[in-house]
């Protein structure tokens, strides 16, 4: 309903701001009164413009429902309750206090395993604590993967599988809201679908997306990746495609955005 309101107003504003200009060419209006008035409800326009595009994210969102590829998951892995992602307002005084997340992959797919899960903990906009976890994904890991992120078979060797890794990083993470860039489509799913097939369940998670959040804010923008906005807000000139690293710099994006 606000939506509407501020769509109405801006609607309003924009007309009046049309209508003051043509009286005021006509000369049926005072010069100055005329520009002044032109001014504020161009302002208004704009403001409630602002108000109407300007996210207000609050929407349920299941993760086995977001959109995948082609490829099939395990048809053998165990059925899991996934519970609700959702969405949190800006005005519920979580912004300053979460965990920024990341994970890497052995792919983009459905039948994708994580092989790394990065977290940072950030209190009052401020890094205290950071986590980071390889996980053997029971797999070989692709060559490409191995030359985006440098995580080899050898690495991943004895470390946690997933269903004792995914347990460390939930008690990292606890109630905390989770900021992740493109986390509505691909880290929620993938952890989500990992998690049912390691039987360990998901946890009811809050979250917000930098990267919906930048396409909003930053329409401007030809391209919302992570590497796009680092360099935007002069945070880095690269990223490092490993997930402690990458989350940490989701933090940096996510404390710029709130800015705008």
């Amino acid at each position: 309903m606000k939506k509407l309101i501020y769509l109405a107003m801006s609607v309003f504003c924009a007309v009046e701001t049309i209508y003051g200009i043509y009286l005021t060419i006509t000369g049926h209006n005072a010069l100055l009164a005329s520009i002044l008035t032109d001014l504020l409800f161009a302002f208004l326009a704009w403001f409630f413009m602002h108000l109407f595009l300007k996210p207000e994210p609050r929407h349920k969102h299941q993760a086995t429902n977001a959109p995948e590829s082609s490829s099939e998951a395990s048809s053998d892995a165990p059925t899991v309750e996934t519970a609700p992602i959702t969405h949190v307002d800006t005005n519920d005084g979580v912004e300053d206090d979460y965990v920024a997340i990341d994970i890497e992959t052995t792919g983009l797919g459905r039948s994708a395993r994580i092989i790394e899960l990065g977290a940072v903990r950030i209190r009052r906009g401020r890094k205290v604590a950071s986590f980071s976890q390889l996980v053997n994904p029971q797999i070989p890991i692709p060559a490409k993967v191995t030359q985006i992120t440098g995580i080899t078979d050898r690495d991943v060797k004895g470390k946690p599988t997933i269903d004792k890794a995914l347990t460390k990083f939930y008690a990292f993470c606890g109630h905390d809201t989770w900021i992740g860039h493109n986390i509505r489509r691909f880290d929620l799913p993938v952890i989500a679908r990992e998690a049912e097939r390691a039987g360990v369940g998901m946890p009811d998670v809050s979250f917000y997306d930098t990267l919906e959040i930048s396409q909003t804010l930053l329409p401007q923008l030809d391209r919302h990746r992570l590497l796009d906005l680092i360099r935007y807000f002069g945070i880095a000139k690269t990223e490092r495609h490993r997930a402690a690293d990458d989350a940490a710099q989701t933090a940096q994006v996510f404390e710029h955005l709130k800015q705008i």
